[in-house]
């Protein structure tokens, strides 16, 4: 990838990302998130296309999608209670839980710093970022999800 692509992936992630911010979701978060779409949609770029306007409507619909998946609506209380069940759902989205790490590796009998320390220094960059979401309890698709276990599992061997 040329540097500046890269840098201009990076300029357009900043400059949308006020509009997408909700939730537990900061800025910081929203370019993060612009960028890795950036990056996977830079390899389907056709280059006869402004890569501005490719990157720039690709993000934008991307971060839609996020914010539409992860979003709830307020005031459906009194609505229909298929709606409530669905508004409530997407509500325990949004609060993080708490993982007691400890927790992911007692049947192992293995040193918990040892195993995260190892995973991450092993997993690569867009792996990463998903697994510590996962990690954290912020929601991630079945597919990305999926990925990242299989990863995981690649990474400490067949006993997992």
């Amino acid at each position: 990838m040329n540097p500046t692509h890269l840098k201009t992936i990076q300029t357009i992630a900043e400059r949308i990302a006020n509009k997408y911010v909700f939730g537990y979701f900061d800025k910081e978060d929203i370019v993060q998130e612009a960028v890795i779409f950036g990056l996977e949609a830079y390899e389907k770029w056709d280059r006869v296309r402004p890569l501005e306007n490719f990157i720039s409507v690709h993000i934008s619909n991307r971060l839609k999608n996020l914010k539409r998946d992860n979003y709830f609506r307020l005031g459906l209380e009194d609505s229909k209670p298929e709606r409530k069940a669905h508004n409530e759902s997407k509500k325990n989205l949004m609060i993080p839980i708490t993982i007691n790490p400890n927790s992911l590796f007692a049947e192992y009998d293995i040193d918990i710093r040892d195993s995260i320390e190892f995973l991450l220094a092993n997993l690569p960059a867009l792996i990463k970022n998903d697994f510590l979401r996962m990690a954290n309890g912020v929601f991630i698709t079945k597919g990305r999800r999926q990925v990242v276990v299989e990863t995981v599992k690649e990474i400490l061997g067949e006993d997992w």
